[in-house]
């Protein structure tokens, strides 16, 4: 090759090298690589903590939708019995279940801001909030508008509501700031002094009836100039006494009017409208610098939605923020939604939950160790590695029974036969044996490959079984609770009686020590995996995950007898992270004794 030749090629092979670590550098700028191995922590507004009594909401929107008010309504009191009807509930009588959906506890955002040192206290890295947009329901999954937070969150509900009134719904410059959004900006801020992140809930599927183009339709109806915004399936007739007006609803809920869309994106108005919502929250001031904003969003009902939306979504997101985080509600394995070029970063991972419930907490159903494993390795062939450390490895949510409750229930289909449909089903307060067990469970959720999350109060061993009983006003240890009586008014064939409500300090520490092990391992938060032992017969296992110069070693016993597990390691004596017992090595391994439904991590 002459010499000419030769350096033209040197030069062309590093110019290939620099545009391919331009083009890597660039493809990771857009990777919340923040999100990796982090402790989530999920939040339901409206039952987490009430520092606001003025803003409390009032009967006329709660019922709204509804023909009547029912008398005597009010908030149902923070820390009264669950299952004690108010005075406007015995009223209107039947069972209790009735008015759980019309129940209000008085939720909001300074109760957030005003716990944020408790998250801190714990070792929380980032807050996940459901659905905080104004809206009817509780839930506030029917949202009435994307580009305010709901008024009752917020100091002045009254002043909120006549401002929002000012405005032209659907001009991104005419939109106001209420005290409601700008309460949430300061928790956003505050959240991010104690370097902490923050992401929130995207219900972009379908709306509320409150919400201000659907209201816009009813009122008008062929000429609204947001006729086509919904789903309409029939239009009222003016020359009949009936009102024919018809619409589709999510799986039916008519509630819930879905948006429309073509096969592979949302109708364009709708589609800007939430483009510009997305800004408002990113980059509030929209100024280019995305610090005051959210850190993210948590998308509901992900598959429902075209996939082309998404696509388009997430660069309008990465162009704001490359850095921010979008997770989607899947629970499938989703490698058509996650991967190298995929639409969301994440998903909450619900087959790390089923897999969990299958092995730990069955009884009669446990699937062996093997199996389990087959489990966990079928979701880590099914996303780039990368995107492995982000998944939310949850237990359980806002819509599923608390885990104390799921434990002390084995042999269930998870997020099933978890209410008083289930005449074998014990809703009642979970023993001493439960919470342990809990803390084992919790071991395997903090020390495994992503970023585990808890529901709230699922750290200080709230108990309840699927919605609504999921949702009871968070336990504070400031504040003194009435017993919880479960009788035959409770609808619950099972688990009756009289249990006191306060919280299980003893849990809390563990969790909050587990946690505080976590975040000072760079293994921990974003090692790898390899599975060093596995018993079928035994039903332990152990896996060891690996930094740089890092390595962890977690094993576990789920057996009822005490069992021992040897492996080789490079190491030549382990220190348990939780104890600081330090144990030799014997010979070429390292032999441990775990006594029956234990865990040890060493390093």
């Amino acid at each position: 090759m002459k010499a000419k030749n030769f350096l033209f090629f040197i030069l062309s092979i590093f110019a290939a090298s620099v545009l391919m670590n331009e083009n890597s550098f660039s493809q990771d700028k857009k990777f919340p690589r923040w999100a990796k191995g982090i402790v989530w922590y999920q939040i339901f507004p409206e039952r987490f903590a009430n520092s606001d009594y003025t803003n409390d909401p009032d009967p006329g929107k709660v019922f709204i939708n509804q023909k009547e008010i029912p008398e005597g309504w009010n908030i149902t009191p923070w820390t009264s019995n669950w299952f004690a009807k108010s005075e406007w509930e015995e009223k209107l009588g039947g069972p209790v279940r009735r008015y759980f959906t019309s129940r209000r506890y008085g939720g909001d955002i300074q109760g957030i801001i005003d716990k944020l040192d408790y998250l801190k206290q714990l070792g929380i890295n980032g807050i996940y909030i459901n659905p905080i947009f104004d809206a009817v329901s509780m839930h506030k999954y029917d949202g009435s508008t994307f580009h305010h937070i709901d008024i009752h969150f917020g100091p002045d509900p009254e002043g909120d509501r006549k401002l929002i009134d000012t405005e032209t719904p659907d001009d991104p410059n005419a939109w106001v700031w209420t005290s409601a959004d700008k309460l949430f900006l300061k928790l956003i801020g505050e959240v991010h002094k104690r370097n902490m992140y923050i992401i929130i809930d995207g219900v972009f599927n379908h709306t509320g009836e409150q919400f201000w183009a659907f209201k816009d339709i009813v009122k008008n109806g062929k000429d609204s100039k947001y006729s086509d915004w919904f789903f309409i399936e029939k239009w009222d007739d003016p020359a009949t006494p009936e009102n024919e007006f018809d619409y589709k609803g999510w799986w039916g809920h008519k509630s819930l009017p879905e948006f429309n869309r073509t096969e592979n994106d949302l109708h364009p108005g709708v589609k800007k409208y939430i483009f510009d919502a997305t800004v408002r929250w990113l980059d509030p001031n929209g100024d280019g610098d995305f610090s005051d904003g959210i850190d993210g969003w948590r998308l509901d009902v992900a598959r429902d939605v075209p996939l082309g939306f998404w696509r388009d979504w997430n660069k309008h997101v990465k162009s704001i923020n490359p850095c921010a985080l979008i997770i989607g509600e899947l629970w499938e394995i989703s490698s058509d939604f996650i991967s190298e070029d995929g639409v969301f970063d994440a998903l909450m991972n619900y087959n790390f939950a089923f897999a969990v419930n299958k092995f730990f907490i069955a009884q009669k159903e446990k699937i062996k160790t093997s199996e389990f494993i087959a489990l966990l390795k079928e979701i880590d062939k099914s996303y780039p590695e990368r995107n492995l450390h982000l998944l939310q490895n949850l237990l359980t949510s806002h819509d599923t029974e608390r885990l104390s409750s799921m434990i002390l229930n084995p042999d269930r289909k998870y997020d099933s036969d978890s209410d008083e449909r289930n005449t074998s089903y014990n809703p009642g307060k979970p023993g001493k044996e439960v919470y342990d067990f809990q803390k084992l469970i919790a071991a395997f959720q903090m020390t495994y490959r992503g970023a585990p999350m808890i529901y709230y109060g699922d750290e200080i061993g709230m108990w309840g079984a699927d919605d609504p009983h999921c949702r009871k006003p968070m336990i504070w240890s400031d504040l003194k609770y009435d017993d919880e009586v479960i009788d035959e008014t409770s609808g619950f064939k099972k688990g009756r009686g009289i249990y006191s409500v306060e919280q299980n300090d003893e849990l809390f520490e563990f969790y909050k020590k587990l946690i505080a092990v976590k975040n000072k391992s760079d293994a921990l938060l974003y090692g790898d995996v390899k599975f060093i032992h596995q018993s079928d017969e035994n039903k332990t296992f152990a896996f060891n995950r690996k930094h740089e110069s890092e390595e962890y070693i977690v094993l576990f016993n789920i057996d009822k007898k005490e069992h021992s597990i040897d492996f080789k390691s490079q190491k030549k004596e382990l220190k348990d992270a939780l104890t600081g017992e330090v144990i030799k090595k014997t010979k070429s391994k390292f032999e441990i004794q775990l006594p029956a439904e234990s865990f040890r991590i060493f390093y």
